[in-house]
């Protein structure tokens, strides 16, 4: 009897209308928007047009009003890895303007991609075992006549909404609708990308690190070091000293508030600061476990 079945399940025209039946399958698409407020709507980009207008407000806010991309032009932000990542969008309601926007690139894209941005500016060592479970963030930005707070807390509830989706099934089905989505899975536990300061003084930059590195924030998941042409202007150590004396313990407050944002949900740095010369910023590289953000921030963040 259990023959009978098995070579019952394993005929061809058995399997033929199995494979038919998953071909029409209808794949269910999760829906774009993850957040509705009064004024705004926060979900991710579904078409080109609206991947455009988070690039335009990325060059409003980096060329036009900070000076930085200093190679770019013609009121578009993009570059290579935009293809590869899902960009979060913050739209008032109102009139449809995209006001705040955040780019995530998961491991599978940064495998399509060749490599993460990051790796681009720093040499990265402990990537592999955590790939699969990491996602990358950057290019974040807030229209300035919307910075009061509202956008900014969207956009990081959008992270918790993207990691909190369940993964799917690995059954033959959901596994197939699965291979049928045009976006990679965006589930993680690690969150990671390059934190920039507002400052460009290398000793400056240094004392911080030495500061991190005092206080058991560097992380031990990740090592990075700047690549060849990232690295800071050599400095005079007395000036890092100094420095480092002068602001003591206050050294966090000084930090922009995407920066302070995830050094309060626990995030590390991985290791000593780049200097982007495209950005005309000092980064670091920060690695924040999402599964270890502290209660306090967790119950507002990830929900």
């Amino acid at each position: 009897m259990m023959t009978l079945i098995v070579q019952t399940l394993c005929s061809d025209k058995v399997r033929g209308n199995i494979d038919h039946w998953l071909h029409h399958l209808p794949v269910r698409r999760e829906s774009p928007v993850l957040v509705e407020q009064e004024h705004f709507r926060l979900k991710l980009a579904e078409t080109p047009s609206e991947v455009a207008a988070a690039q335009r407000l990325r060059y409003r806010v980096f060329k036009e009003e900070q000076g930085r991309l200093t190679t770019c032009s013609g009121g578009i932000d993009r570059d290579r890895f935009d293809r590869y990542c899902r960009h979060l969008l913050v739209q008032e309601k109102a009139g449809g303007d995209v006001v705040g926007t955040y780019r995530i690139l998961s491991g599978e894209g940064a495998a399509a991609a060749g490599n993460f941005y990051s790796e681009e500016e720093f040499a990265i060592s402990g990537l592999a075992p955590l790939r699969r479970r990491m996602c990358e963030v950057g290019r974040s930005c807030v229209a300035p006549e919307f910075r009061s707070g509202a956008v900014v807390g969207m956009l990081w509830g959008g992270l918790a909404a993207l990691r909190c989706r369940p993964k799917p099934s690995k059954s033959l089905i959901v596994s197939y609708a699965r291979r049928c989505r045009p976006h990679p899975q965006t589930a993680f536990d690690y969150l990671f990308g390059c934190a920039s300061l507002e400052e460009s003084d290398p000793a400056a930059a240094l004392a911080l690190y030495e500061y991190f590195r005092r206080n058991n924030m560097v992380s031990d998941r990740l090592s990075a070091t700047p690549r060849p042409g990232f690295e800071l202007d050599p400095v005079d150590p007395s000036e890092v000293d100094r420095c480092l004396e002068e602001r003591g313990s206050g050294m966090i407050r000084t930090l922009p508030p995407l920066f302070k944002g995830y050094i309060k949900l626990g995030a590390k740095v991985c290791g000593p600061p780049a200097y982007d010369r495209e950005f005309g910023t000092i980064d670091f590289l920060i690695l924040l476990d999402m599964r270890e953000i502290p209660e306090r921030y967790a119950k507002h963040f990830v929900k």
